[in-house]
């Protein structure tokens, strides 16, 4: 061991007499002129954090180029690939409002607002198997703002398989551009009738999840499921998406029915 300075044995001693009295283990000095220790590196979290002004999308590697969205709720994220080619004016309108580019009379105050519209709503129908609905800001599920879609989304993607995103057709048979679901299992009779606009790529477990929670009468949840945010973006360098046009629906509209397509339970 080397020889240490009388004083710096003393300031040694002081430190461990301080150290026993306290329960403080002492630090022995530093050398003069070595470096401090560094700080264990942080660890990384799960989706970088948005640095000042920015609302980073959380999405995972290795998609494809397209638009996506991020639907973010208390149970977990899901990531939709939207369909815009099949689809243009479901995606059209969902992207819009999402994104809060355009503007939407509040059901609740008669306002009209520009914002992003689905921010802190609520799921307001769950159904174990099936799927989820959300949009109704009065959170009742048959309430909305009266922006409806044409009968379209029949294509290669649709209901006969899980994961899918579709506009909720009301009772008067008219396509709601504002309320909407995801599926947690295969319902092929609504080919044709609801438009498909979407497919999961992450969080299918999330989904399934919120279908199954325990509900009260309509399906209403029993705990509220959060939808935080939902944003859409894009990935790589797709095609601009279509412009929203307003659209009046006819008494009745349906879109082509799969022939081979047998109805539901």
């Amino acid at each position: 061991m080397p020889h240490l300075p009388r004083s710096t044995r003393l300031l040694l001693a002081v430190a461990l007499l301080a150290a026993v009295a306290t329960g403080v283990p002492a630090e022995s000095p530093r050398p003069a002129g070595a470096e401090p220790h560094a700080p264990p590196p942080a660890e990384a979290d799960e989706a970088r954090a948005p640095a000042a002004g920015e609302e980073a999308v959380p999405l995972p590697p290795g998609l494809g180029d397209g638009w996506y969205a991020s639907i973010e709720t208390s149970m977990g994220t899901i990531v939709a690939r939207l369909l815009p080619a099949q689809a243009p004016q479901s995606v059209a309108w969902f992207a819009g409002l999402a994104n809060g580019e355009i503007a939407w009379p509040d059901p609740l105050t008669g306002e009209t607002r520009k914002e992003p519209y689905y921010d802190g709503l609520v799921v307001t129908r769950s159904v174990a198997l099936s799927r989820f609905e959300a949009g109704d800001r009065t959170e009742i599920g048959q309430n909305a703002p009266r922006i409806f879609v044409p009968a379209e989304g029949a294509g290669p993607v649709n209901f006969s398989r899980p994961g899918r995103l579709g506009h909720v057709r009301s009772s008067l048979d008219r396509i709601n551009a504002v309320r909407f679901f995801v599926t947690a299992g295969t319902l092929p009779f609504l080919n044709g009738l609801n438009p498909c606009f979407g497919e999961v790529v992450a969080g299918q477990g999330v989904v399934n999840r919120i279908s199954e929670v325990r509900t009260r009468g309509r399906g209403t949840p029993l705990q509220p499921v959060t939808i935080r945010r939902i944003r859409v973006t894009k990935v790589g360098d797709p095609p601009p998406l279509p412009t929203p046009v307003p659209h009046e629906p006819k008494a009745k509209e349906y879109g082509p029915h799969p022939t081979a397509t047998s109805p539901g339970p």
